[in-house]
């Protein structure tokens, strides 16, 4: 018998797949969320209704046995607190995925701090193109199909594997890979020791598991054998980078991407080796490789406004900002706009954050993205500005302001430097010449100011690097109607 079931924040890019997954299974699927979000445009397709706004009367009314829910769904949430009340089984958006999994022979899961999506996304369509007929679960929208999940058989299932709050251990992966591990989330780990020992548990669940051994090389463990597969003379050119994939000490075949940035080399690799595992032909996997359209927020290339590009990337974490600000510098002078995501992560990472800037020419700093949390003391973006504003002896400081929104742009607040507290957090023997490009820095309290400011100069720079996993992509996707 089909249950009904009702996903509490159905809008999410993962909690819309499993929505969808579920219904297509024959179950009843209803669903709502605060606020209209892209992903529910896609929904309507599958015969899935969905509400705008928590309210108890949506989900009485529907009268589900099971209830969705995702992360950021608090206990005061209206249509929980009903679920409860009326004894009702809740599981998390986790649990979900992992009864999902359940259905298929292979299970491929990609975990790590960075490079998920794009490492799925690629793994995917080597699959796709190799004629497997994966079914696919990613948290991005593939430019080559312009969705975030593809149904396909019951032979695999490709799917990212987050670790938050230890997701990734509803699964049971037929092959387990950790991309990398880095320190996040400690609004839920206690510390860097407590990452590593969620990801160790992951591979232990897995029955085949990757993991990397260096930067550019992967030790695949089977039950039988281990082995080493590595990037070798990796080189650049007009595409992006060229390298010899290596199994041991095995030439295997020359390997051809198409997008910058080494961290992209190690992605490839990893989805290389995946391929290679499953016995895809090198042919294949080469030509895959090469031809692959990428993922949307993904160092996407939003538009040209005259000679400047404009280029929007999911970056939130130092590390993944530091790479992407790399990658952009090949087009000259960069101004990058980011958007705090969480103030926990923002708090505890305020070290990497202040230093993570240091290769753009100027920066803006717009209001935090709050997603799940209150703001937290110490852990706003204008936080980071005013510190980032004593650290940084470089930023001219007669071009410090904070941005207020109006259309044509006149009114600014110069900050008082002497006003702010001039305490270093950083280790005091760390020099200013870290600080290689970053002259100029302003703080936006919201998108308008910001996009009046960028509006106003961007002739100065040849890249916008707009970066954030909240809701700066609508900063990003309103400069299109500006393209000249």
């Amino acid at each position: 018998m089909a249950k009904r079931i009702y996903f509490i924040g159905i809008g999410g890019i993962s909690m819309s797949s499993l929505a969808v997954f579920f219904s297509i299974k024959g179950n009843i699927v209803q669903g709502s969320d605060i606020a209209k979000a892209e992903n529910l445009k896609e929904l309507t397709s599958f015969g899935i209704k969905y509400n705008i706004g928590h309210s108890e009367k949506n989900i009485k009314h529907f009268n589900p046995n099971l209830i969705v829910i995702n992360s950021a769904i608090q206990d005061d949430n209206e249509e929980l607190k009903w679920a409860k009340k009326k004894n009702k089984k809740i599981i998390t958006r986790a649990e979900a995925l992992g009864i999902i999994s359940k259905d298929f022979r292979n299970v491929v899961a990609v975990s790590g701090t960075h490079g998920k999506t794009t490492t799925t996304a690629l793994i995917s369509e080597i699959f796709i193109d190799a004629k497997y007929k994966p079914t696919v679960h990613v948290g991005g929208i593939l430019k080559s199909c312009g969705s975030n999940f593809l149904i396909g058989e019951k032979k695999f299932f490709i799917t990212e594997a987050c670790e938050y709050k230890n997701s990734f251990l509803s699964l049971t992966p037929s092959l387990g890979i950790v991309l990398n591990i880095e320190q996040d989330h400690l609004d839920f780990f206690k510390n860097f020791s407590d990452i590593q020992n969620s990801f160790n548990s992951f591979l232990i669940s897995s029955k085949n598991k990757l993991y990397r051994k260096e930067d550019f090389s992967y030790i695949l463990e089977t039950r039988t054998e281990k082995n080493l597969f590595s990037a070798k003379n990796i080189n650049k050119n007009e595409k992006g980078y060229y390298f010899d994939f290596f199994k041991n000490d095995d030439f295997l075949a020359r390997i051809q991407t198409n997008f910058m940035g080494l961290h992209n080399v190690k992605n490839t690799l990893v989805a290389v080796i995946v391929a290679y595992f499953y016995k895809i032909k090198m042919q294949i996997i080469k030509k895959s490789v090469k031809n692959f359209k990428g993922v949307k927020r993904r160092f996407e290339r939003i538009t040209k406004i005259k000679k400047t590009i404009i280029i929007h990337d999911y970056a939130h974490h130092p590390t993944e900002i530091e790479k992407v600000i790399e990658q952009a510098n090949r087009y000259g002078r960069i101004l990058t706009v980011f958007q705090p995501h969480t103030f926990s992560r923002t708090k505890s990472l305020f070290k990497e954050f202040l230093l993570c800037f240091n290769d753009t020419n100027s920066l803006v700093l717009v209001k935090t993205y709050p997603a799940r949390e209150n703001e937290i003391k110490g852990g706003s973006a204008l936080d980071l500005f005013k510190k980032l504003l004593v650290y940084n002896k470089n930023i001219i400081k007669e071009n410090i302001y904070c941005l207020k929104s109006n259309t044509k742009f006149r009114i600014r607040n110069k900050l008082n430097i002497n006003k702010l507290i001039p305490k270093i957090i950083l280790n005091k023997t760390t020099p200013n010449k870290n600080f290689v490009k970053l002259r100029k820095a302003y703080y936006a309290n919201n998108f308008e100011s910001a996009k009046n400011y960028i509006l106003l100069n961007y002739k100065k720079y040849d890249c916008i690097l707009i970066l954030g996993a909240g809701d700066i992509n609508e900063l990003a996707y309103s400069l299109k109607k500006y393209k000249k």
